[in-house]
This record gives structure tokens, C-alpha cells and sequence, in this order.
């Protein structure tokens, strides 16, 4: 699938790295704290008393087993936090999308992730991957019992998972190892580093097949207009010249699916303001 790395697609594609790098990274960090605070078993001493140098240690003063035992269930707690970061990365994304697509602010000002995905297949008349777009809303409706119901599960979600066919089950547990819970009222959800791996995986596979159908969709002369809009903002000093020279590779490096000639960047450049000839 050959993407175009437009600004804000690679501002995006960064943000759910450095979402999921933060995420593992404070994962294998309470992994090894854990297994360090084992050296200590048995000690009825605070941690700011073994470990006075560690900054914020007083804010996190228990005694070594009950702080192992926080950082035992950090998983949890951090997938808590993370799921939610990249859902509203892909919804930035999407609705991004739909702005390029004519769609105004007024016009968006009640979409959101619930309906953003359904808005995107109306505009374009495309569709997206079907078990793709089924567990999008799953891990969605999840994540809100978080938001807004202490994490305990509501009759919808209970509702969705029941009516989502098997062989989207299968789909997820093909991307995470482990089955989607089939979560009854008021049972508490968990979003731990399966939910996180899917919908990283998920949200990865939405967005590409978004900018796959943007592809097909924006008309040329728009995709010019983005380069040199790209450009401008890491314009470096040169003439004439050498500036189409940075436009022609920018489009040639990020926009290549396109495959936008010179005369239609040049275009973009003249409406731009930067006359090539």
C-alpha cells in the first residue's frame, strides 16, 4: 500500500511512536523497578529511606512489597492512559482528512470518533475494511467506560460485542494473541498492552487506507498546492531555482503515489507567489 506522507500524515505517524515508545518504555520501566524493589523484600523501610536520591521518591513513599505491588499492576494503568492518546491521534488524523476533503469547521463541529470513519466513506462513496472499522468502535466503547463510567461496562458495549460477527473476533485475536472479553453490565473493562497493540495495529490500517482513498479522491492540482504549502514551512535559502529543486524533491520524497510532474508544481508555486519562470 503505497502511502503519501503529507505534514500532517507524518506528524501523526511520529505521535504514535512516540506514543507507543513512551508507553513500552514505562512498561519495561516498572518491569525492572519491580524486580530491583525484590532485592529489597521483607524491608519495613519507605523508599525515600533506600533510594533518597531518586527524584519525586517522596511522592511514591510506600514500603518496597506494597510499591512492587503497584508496579505489578502498571500495565493496566498505563494501557488506561495510552488507548486513549491514540484514538485521539487517529481522530485528529481523520477529521484532518475531511477538512482536505471540503468538509468545513461548521460543518464538523459535532463529528467525532463515533461517526468520523462513517462521514469519510459517505463523502468519498469508498469503504473501509469492514472488521477494521468493527473493532475501531469496540476498543472506542471500551476506552468510554473509562471516560465515563469508572471502567465498568454499559449495556451498549455489551450489546456491540454480542452483535459483532465471529470472524471479527478472529481478526482481533489474530492481531493482539488473546480474544476481545466478552464483557457483561458493570463488569470493569480492561485496557491493558492487548487493547494497545490493537488499536495501534487498527488505527494503522484505517489511516492507510484513508490516505489510499485521499489518493484517489483530491484532485492534482490540490496535492501541488499541499507540497509547496509543506515547503514553505522548512524553506531554506536559495534562489529560484534551487527552491523548486527543494519542491521537487519534497514531492518526489513524501508525495511520490502522486507522482506530480514539474509543471504542476510550478503552477502551485506561482499561486503560491514564487514564480519559477
Amino acid at each position: 500500500m503505497q502511502i503519501v506522507r503529507y505534514r500532517h500524515y507524518r506528524e501523526y505517524v511520529e505521535q504514535r511512536i512516540q506514543a507507543n515508545d513512551t508507553m513500552m518504555g514505562l512498561l519495561a520501566g516498572a518491569n525492572l523497578a519491580s524486580q530491583t524493589l525484590f532485592l529489597t523484600q521483607g524491608s519495613n523501610l519507605e523508599l525515600s529511606k533506600i533510594f533518597p536520591a531518586v527524584p519525586h521518591i517522596k511522592r511514591f513513599n510506600l514500603t518496597t512489597d506494597k510499591a512492587r505491588a503497584v508496579l505489578e499492576n502498571a500495565e493496566n494503568l498505563l494501557g488506561i492512559l495510552a488507548v486513549p492518546r491514540v484514538l485521539a491521534l487517529h481522530e485528529d488524523l481523520i477529521i484532518g482528512m475531511l477538512r482536505l476533503l471540503g468538509k468545513s469547521n461548521t460543518s464538523l463541529k459535532n463529528v467525532g470518533m463515533a461517526d468520523m470513519h462513517e462521514l469519510f466513506q459517505t463523502t468519498i462513496g469508498s469503504n473501509f475494511t469492514d472488521d477494521s472499522l468493527r473493532l475501531f468502535h469496540l476498543v472506542r466503547l471500551a476506552r468510554n467506560t473509562h471516560i465515563h463510567q469508572a471502567g465498568r461496562a454499559t449495556s451498549k458495549l455489551e450489546d456491540v460485542i454480542s452483535g459483532t460477527p465471529q470472524s471479527t473476533h478472529e481478526a482481533w485475536e489474530k492481531i493482539t494473541g488473546v480474544a476481545f472479553t466478552r464483557y457483561r453490565k458493570d463488569e470493569y473493562v480492561t485496557l491493558g498492552v492487548p487493547e494497545l497493540i490493537g488499536i495501534l495495529a487498527l488505527t494503522k490500517r484505517l489511516a492507510e487506507e484513508a490516505n489510499v482513498h485521499l489518493q484517489a479522491t483530491i484532485k492534482r492540482e490540490k496535492w501541488a498546492e499541499l507540497v509547496v504549502s509543506d515547503w514553505q514551512l522548512d524553506r531554506r535559502p536559495g534562489n529560484i531555482k534551487q527552491q523548486f529543486r527543494q519542491v521537487t524533491g519534497l514531492a518526489r520524497r513524501e508525495y511520490g503515489p502522486i507522482s506530480l510532474t514539474s509543471n504542476e508544481l510550478e503552477t502551485a508555486m506561482s499561486k503560491a507567489g514564487f514564480a519559477v519562470t
